[in-house]
């Protein structure tokens, strides 16, 4: 059997059955983990959850080692086992310097619970 046989019945069939996109986002098997970066128009935020108390306080020295450097305006909140983050923009609109903290960031909270995991 030849290749364009094989491919035939794929190539002509209608595109009836292809799923709107909104329907595939709610539908997808599985679930991110962490959510994402809430992007507006003036800031970018994101909670991170932690596991244990010294992996939050681990993660917020790093935070605070980091807005050292960078030039981001960090805000940071601490409840609990949470650690909300809120990249204000130096611009009238969020800018490269903010996508990049954001990155950094998540480097930053990987390498903490990374650091601090449980050994079993």
């Amino acid at each position: 059997m030849m290749l364009q046989n094989l491919m035939e019945n794929y190539l002509n069939s209608s595109t009836k059955s292809v799923m709107p996109v909104s329907d595939i986002e709610t539908s997808m098997p599985v679930i991110p983990k962490n959510p994402q970066w809430i992007i507006g128009k003036n800031k970018i935020q994101k909670a991170y959850k932690f596991d244990t108390r010294k992996q939050k306080e681990a993660f917020v020295l790093e935070l605070v080692k980091y807005c050292r450097e960078t030039e981001a305006d960090v805000e940071f909140r601490i409840r609990k086992n949470k650690v909300g983050v809120i990249l204000h923009a130096t611009s009238p609109q969020v800018s490269e310097i903010e996508f990049e903290a954001k990155v950094e960031i998540d480097k930053i909270r990987k390498d903490v619970v990374y650091y601090f995991a449980k050994k079993d």
